[in-house]
């Protein structure tokens, strides 16, 4: 019953949200319901959250959920449409997932359109990476990890690692992963009313933001028009009536050691609403990945953290 009932909170709340979004697709507005989430997430898992690390453009932290030593990290790309972040709510999730998988987690505060517009994210991304590598971070113990534009920017770092030559990764997690800004999966139009939050005329509206006057089949704007083929094993998540399921599709459809889980009537990014039992159980599933990629191992001992959570 308690169940039932946080579902039909959620469900209004994301509607009310869907049709705010419907009246105004603004970066503002997605900005003030990402800002109104933020304050009504209360994570379970408390966390340690690291000094501001300078990673030229922008900030990272570490974030250290006190799990076992194992050497594991996950370098966390947060969604947003590009626009917008909420810190806590993916802290938190972040957490959650490290809190199973005996990692730590390092997040990524990346610049933001329409002040910051394409290739200042995936820029940013990537310098993430080159920062954990730098630290003595092993690539076989990096897992990259994020939610919705922050699963298309975790396709986009491992395409650009893997054409410009770096170590690879162990592994991908993407979470409702947006991967083509023409938005032309099937699942825009087929799901287009039952999806919670967004609809079509919205996702239309934010893709210029983020590249304006630029080619959104560009690779690394939309991985689905590059080659996926050769990337680390995948593990994607996304709801069914999610209108961005069909990137989810594609993308499993095209790489190489990709696992698609497709969670009945989830909404868009649902594990980090850690009140849904779907969301404890989605953890478990990317805290197995995680382990499954990296064993456990020697730990590197870098960042400072401090309490937050």
């Amino acid at each position: 019953m308690r169940q039932r009932l946080f579902k039909w909170w959620l469900n209004r709340f994301l509607h009310r949200a869907r049709r705010g979004l419907e009246r105004d697709p603004s970066p503002a507005r997605v900005r003030r319901d990402m800002a109104m989430f933020d304050r009504t997430t209360k994570g379970r898992v408390r966390y340690t959250l690291g000094e501001a690390i300078d990673l030229g453009h922008c900030p990272g932290h570490w974030v250290d959920a006190g799990g076992s030593d194992t050497g594991r990290v996950v370098l966390y790309l947060h969604g947003g449409a590009f626009v917008a972040e909420s810190p806590v709510a993916h802290c938190s999730l972040l957490a959650r997932l490290c809190q199973q998988a005996g990692a730590r987690g390092f997040y990524v505060a990346y610049r933001l359109a329409p002040e910051h517009p394409y290739p200042a994210a995936p820029d940013d991304c990537l310098a993430a990476y080159r920062y954990l590598l730098s630290q003595g971070v092993a690539s076989s113990r990096i897992v990259i990890a994020g939610d919705s534009a922050g699963g298309g920017l975790t396709a986009v770092t491992a395409m650009r690692i893997r054409d410009l030559g770096l170590p690879a990764p162990a592994g991908l997690i993407m979470i409702s992963p947006l991967l083509d800004l023409t938005f032309s999966g099937k699942s825009v139009q087929r799901n287009d009313g039952l999806d919670p939050l967004f609809r079509a005329p919205v996702a239309d509206a934010l893709a210029p933001i983020y590249v304006p006057g630029g080619d959104v089949r560009d690779p690394y704007v939309s991985p689905l028009f590059g080659d996926v083929a050769g990337l680390p094993p995948a593990l994607v998540l996304v709801g069914s009536s999610e209108i961005l399921l069909d990137d989810s599709v594609r993308f499993t459809d095209r790489a190489d050691h990709a696992e698609l889980q497709v969670w009945h009537d989830m909404p868009h990014i649902f594990p980090i609403v850690d009140r849904l039992d779907e969301a404890g159980k989605a953890v478990q599933e990317m805290a197995r990945f995680v382990e499954d990629r990296v064993p456990a191992g020697d730990v590197a001992n870098i960042g400072s953290t401090q309490p937050a959570g």
